[in-house]
């Protein structure tokens, strides 16, 4: 769902802006990873992949619906 490296850096340089003690610094991280992966999974965000497939779908979609169009003009056409 989430990207898990890209939530690491994220609270790996939130972390890096308070100067701490490094084992204090390692527990602001954890809890930081925490507190992003909660707040953006709330955000119902779907993987790159998803929306690849997603999109194609629309646009395989979309050309079948144009076809459809021009084959309803045609019979359209012919029962004139």
């Amino acid at each position: 769902m989430l990207n898990h490296d890209f939530l690491q850096t994220l609270s790996r340089k939130a972390a890096d802006l308070f100067p701490a003690a490094e084992a204090a610094r390692a527990r602001l991280e954890s809890e930081m990873y925490s507190l992003l992966q909660a707040s953006l999974g709330k955000l119902h965000l779907v993987t790159r992949e998803e929306f690849d497939v997603q999109r194609e779908l629309l646009a395989r979609a979309g050309e079948r619906i144009a076809d459809l169009e021009q084959r309803i003009e045609k019979l359209e056409a012919a029962r004139s």
